[in-house]
């Protein structure tokens, strides 16, 4: 992992924000979900799950996430669950009794609303399946959900290939607009399958800033000490909203359907015990306060970056079979052809995000990485043979013996 004032995410998330203005600030309203269900606030309960695991387990660092790219491709996953894997997996998601059919219907009704009824904003999704046809016998029923639901089609390339590596990477660079170049470092004998979610999204803010007020400032580390960076300023009206020690400021893009919120605490204090202040309550509380109001805005520029592997965040919350090579049970994705279980054995996110006077700019991925276990070799001990009984320190043998006939 590696952080600075720089996120990479790999789900594929790019934000152009230029300088066009607007002449109003109109509130936007939250919680209108039309036919999409609880997926919205299960997004939001998952991101704050996330952010706090994180911050407690990477104090001080910059962390950078994409819930819609994580949601989306765990939601993939599950179709191939079964069991207490996929019930796991359901409360993680915060639906514990929703079935993958209803939330494979509601989030494909979410990414429609999203990302071809928004307007002027572009905010595209691509998801794949990459496995091999000969580690993997694949079921039409998951494939064909893939496809039908999040338009993912099955790839099937040669694991045993060193180009394939390249090739899910190239997917991941031209899905992600160039922004991020890698999710895949390799590919060992025992990988079955790569399910991976790539999001873009660009916008212009409604109104820009002018670079010429940008001027460095100090900023407060935790820790009290300050380091020195280029702060965007703007004077003019912005949505504001004060509430419960919180303040938030919320930046349209150009058609006010996404927006950017800045939130800090009033008061300092430790990051792991805001995060926790700040629940979904609080936050929807936040948004519905949002107000027109004349206020000087300064925020640093941001290049930010981040790469994990996220199996430990999960497994801290409560997901833990389906990363187990005894009790993960994905039976409905597949069978594997080299093992006997197929589990997830890695679940990658990369992340980049720059934001300045003109906007931001960002892409995101995430990968979900199927594998299985080796068949280990026989050893049967089916004619006579030797037994040795030791002391192990000194090697001593106390017993030794050969077995002949076992009757």
């Amino acid at each position: 992992m590696k952080l600075s004032m720089t996120i990479v995410l790999i789900t594929g998330l790019a934000l152009l924000v230029g300088c066009e203005s607007s002449d109003t600030l109109e509130p936007r309203p939250i919680d209108h979900t039309g036919d999409a269900g609880d997926i919205p606030e299960m997004n939001r309960a998952l991101a704050a799950d996330l952010i706090i695991d994180l911050e407690a387990n990477n104090p001080g660092e910059n962390i950078l996430i994409s819930p819609l790219s994580i949601q989306i491709a765990l939601q993939m996953a599950l179709n191939g669950a079964d069991g207490n894997t996929l019930d796991e997996m359901l409360k993680v998601l915060h639906c514990p009794n929703c079935s993958p059919e209803k939330l494979n219907r509601d989030m494909k009704i979410l990414i429609d609303w999203m990302s071809a009824k928004s307007g002027r904003p572009d905010l595209t999704l691509a998801n794949v399946f990459f496995y091999d046809d000969q580690r993997l016998r694949l079921e039409e029923g998951f494939s064909g959900m893939l496809m039908d639901s999040y338009e993912a089609p099955s790839v099937s390339y040669n694991f045993n290939d060193e180009a394939t590596v390249d090739k899910i990477n190239n997917w991941v660079f031209d899905h992600t607009r160039e922004k991020i170049d890698e999710i895949i470092e390799e590919i060992d004998d025992y990988d079955l399958a790569f399910l991976i979610n790539a999001l873009h999204f660009q916008a212009d803010w409604s109104q820009g800033f002018d670079p010429d007020l940008t001027s460095d400032d100090l900023f407060s580390v935790e820790g009290d000490r300050d380091v020195m960076a280029p702060f965007v300023t703007g004077d003019r009206n912005f949505m504001v909203s004060r509430s419960g020690g919180s303040v938030m400021v919320d930046l349209p893009f150009q058609d006010s359907t996404f927006s950017l919120a800045l939130v800090k605490s009033e008061e300092p204090q430790p990051m792991s015990e805001w995060l926790r202040q700040l629940d979904l309550s609080h936050q929807n509380e936040l948004y519905q306060n949002l107000t027109e109001k004349r206020a000087m805005v300064r925020f640093p520029i941001l290049n930010l970056e981040w790469d994990s592997d996220m199996v430990e965040t999960f497994e801290n919350l409560g997901m833990v079979d389906a990363f187990s090579e005894f009790q993960a049970n994905f039976n409905k994705l597949g069978e594997p052809l080299i093992g006997p279980v197929i589990y997830i054995n890695q679940l990658k996110h990369k992340s980049v995000l720059e934001v300045d006077e003109k906007g931001a700019e960002g892409a995101a991925v995430t990968s979900i990485g199927f594998g299985t276990t080796s068949l280990p070799p026989s050893i049967v001990f089916n004619r006579p043979f030797v037994i040795q009984l030791r002391h192990i320190p000194t090697n001593t043998l106390v017993f030794k013996g050969i077995v002949n006939n076992p009757e």
